[in-house]
């Protein structure tokens, strides 16, 4: 008996190169989908990361602001005595420039602000880092709330006619009653040209009080640019304020020594920390100096800008330049 087989045969060179093709163009378009998915979620990601470090940014400067003026139980910014404190940063006395004084203190700046340029100080750590073209924010005032003698701590004993600061954490003992003793604040905004942690990526720095020492800190990295602005309440033909701000001037402007500040108006400019591969940033960004002209970055970074108005509560006369 005999029994017939049926030929069997595999795929030929041709039908193998066709499904390797096709397979291919499957592939291709897997990572094609994946790459895309990827880009769009690192752009995602970084503009939800440049918001969060924006909305923070905003947060902790915003009450510092709102408190600049505020000196205890008064706001007497005529009437603050600083006689035998004193204020160091990297080794050197810079009573004058933190206090604003020359004996006793004549608080009036409670906020001022200026080009990066025009800045000079004692402190070497702010002076070697801060990025040209930007505004400096200096605040001061009362802590918000009292606190406990701290003998160390600069703090300000308070009541309804006068202050006067101390360190040793003694009340002077020809002060008087009715007072309340807070910490004195005093904080330096700026932008320097490196995050503590990441080389080349700008930040948002201040300059703070620790104890009797002026310090640096970094407050959030990726913001590249701020620049300032003074609401004020001109005087009119009287010469008394009328209690309306009647322009927004930057901080060099003339009419600063004749006017109160109401509000401060704040512009950054805020970027990635890394560059994504593929975009070019090819917007232009307008700041509040009219000066500087728009800026055009023409690189790998996605940015946002911001502008915010913070009304001050402890209106305060003849603030001015650094």
């Amino acid at each position: 008996m005999h029994m017939h087989l049926n030929s069997q045969r595999g795929m030929t060179l041709i039908e193998l190169m066709i499904s390797m093709t096709i397979s291919l163009f499957l592939v291709l378009g897997a990572v094609t989908v994946y790459n895309q998915g990827r880009a769009n979620y690192q752009a995602t990601e970084g503009i939800a990361r440049v918001q969060e470090n924006m909305r923070f940014a905003l947060t902790v400067m915003e009450p510092d602001i709102r408190l600049a003026g505020f000196w205890g139980q008064n706001n007497n910014t005529y009437n603050v005595d600083t006689t035998g404190v004193g204020v160091i940063c990297d080794g050197n006395v810079v009573s004058n420039w933190a206090l604003d004084v020359t004996m006793p203190l004549d608080a009036l700046n409670n906020v001022d602000a200026g080009n990066a340029e025009d800045f000079t100080d004692d402190c070497s750590t702010f002076g070697d880092g801060i990025i040209g073209n930007t505004d400096v924010l200096m605040v001061r005032h009362a802590s918000g709330q009292e606190r406990p003698l701290n003998a160390g701590t600069l703090q300000v004993q308070s009541n309804r006619m006068r202050s006067v600061m101390f360190n040793d954490g003694n009340v002077p003992a020809t002060f008087g009653g009715g007072t309340g003793t807070f910490d004195y604040v005093f904080n330096v905004w700026y932008i320097g040209q490196d995050s503590s942690n990441l080389d080349d990526v700008p930040s948002l720095r201040r300059l703070t009080m620790n104890g009797g020492q002026v310090v640096d800190e970094e407050v959030i990295a990726g913001v590249e640019n701020m620049q300032i602005q003074f609401g004020v309440d001109t005087l009119d033909v009287s010469g008394n304020p009328d209690g309306q701000i009647d322009r927004y001037v930057d901080p060099e402007d003339a009419i600063l020594p004749n006017a109160t500040v109401m509000a401060v108006r704040i512009w950054m400019l805020l970027r990635t920390e890394y560059a994504e591969r593929g975009f070019v940033d090819g917007a232009s960004y307008t700041p509040l100096d009219g000066n500087l002209g728009d800026i055009t970055p023409d690189d790998g970074f996605r940015r946002m800008q911001i502008t915010k108005t913070i009304f001050v509560r402890n209106f305060n006369r003849d603030v001015g330049p650094l």
